[in-house]
């Protein structure tokens, strides 16, 4: 990406307020969706493990039979998986130390950050693809709505200018390879 390439893609965005402000807050309420999404999948299969009665039938709406699991050892890898994850993109982002789009570029990023390095891998986009996932392995309707998510959140976190594409696109594959442990 160039700076070139970036004003065109953010042109119509930046002649516009309104759109601006929706680029804002789509990165926002996509951030948002999985603070309160993935703690109310814990919530849920906790219930469910704890015999809460009404509680029993939540979190395998969607799936068919064979993929219904046992919920406690399930619920260790739900919490670990993505912890793990976390960390070692955490830990890759450091020692990548690849800078950001609006450190390299002469251009005003839509999304103000003040950060400086740790562009790559996206853990923004590492997480929610996580978390999409998490959710795949015991509601695939909420799953796939939330990879949707996903993928709206990189092109966000991109027109931004608060990463490049092959950030989101790591991101992206690293959250899914991540999930697929807990899918599989």
């Amino acid at each position: 990406m160039t700076s070139q390439q970036y004003a065109a893609w953010t042109a119509p965005l930046r002649a516009h307020p309104r759109a601006r402000r929706a680029v804002l807050r789509a990165n926002t309420i996509l951030t948002c969706i999985g603070y309160v999404c993935y703690p109310l999948l814990l919530a849920l299969l906790l219930l469910r493990a704890l015999g809460v009665p009404w509680a029993a039938g939540l979190a395998t709406w969607g799936l068919p039979a064979p993929m219904a699991r046992p919920v406690w050892p399930f619920f260790g890898q739900e919490v670990l998986v993505p912890a793990v994850g976390f960390i070692a993109v955490s830990a890759l982002r450091v020692v990548v130390g690849e800078p950001r789009p609006y450190e390299s570029l002469d251009i005003e990023p839509l999304i103000q950050k003040d950060t400086s390095r740790r562009s790559f891998p996206s853990r923004h986009v590492f997480s929610a693809f996580v978390i999409a996932m998490a959710w795949l392995a015991w509601c695939v309707p909420v799953g796939v709505a939330l990879l949707v998510a996903s993928a709206f959140l990189a092109v966000v976190r991109v027109l931004g200018g608060v990463h490049w594409p092959r950030d989101v696109v790591a991101g992206a594959l690293m959250g899914v390879a991540a999930g697929l442990l807990l899918v599989l």
